[in-house]
C-alpha cells in the first residue's frame, strides 16, 4: 500500500523532473535565439522565418513546463494537507 509520503516523493521528483525540463528547453531556445540571429544577419529569409517559429513553440514548451510545475505544486500541496488531516 502506498504511503502518503511515498506519494509526496514521487510529486517532488515530478517537479525536479520538469525543472530540469524546463532548463533544457530554455537552453534549447537561447540557441535557436543565437542562431536566428545569425541566420537573420545573412539574410536567408525562410531558415530565419523557420526558426523563429521553432523558437515560439519552445516558448510554449516552456510556459507549459511552468503550468505543469504550478500543477504539481498544488497537487504536492493537497497531499501534505491530507498527511496532516
Amino acid at each position: 500500500m502506498a504511503s502518503i509520503d511515498e506519494a509526496l516523493n514521487l510529486i517532488n521528483a515530478n517537479i525536479e523532473a520538469v525543472n530540469d525540463l524546463q532548463g533544457q528547453v530554455e537552453a534549447t531556445k537561447a540557441q535557436t535565439e543565437e542562431l536566428l540571429g545569425q541566420v537573420q544577419a545573412l539574410g536567408i529569409e525562410a531558415a530565419s522565418n523557420a526558426l523563429n517559429v521553432g523558437k515560439e513553440q519552445l516558448e510554449e514548451g516552456s510556459a507549459m513546463a511552468a503550468a505543469l510545475r504550478s500543477k504539481l505544486e498544488e497537487a504536492r500541496s493537497s497531499v501534505e494537507v491530507a498527511k496532516h488531516a
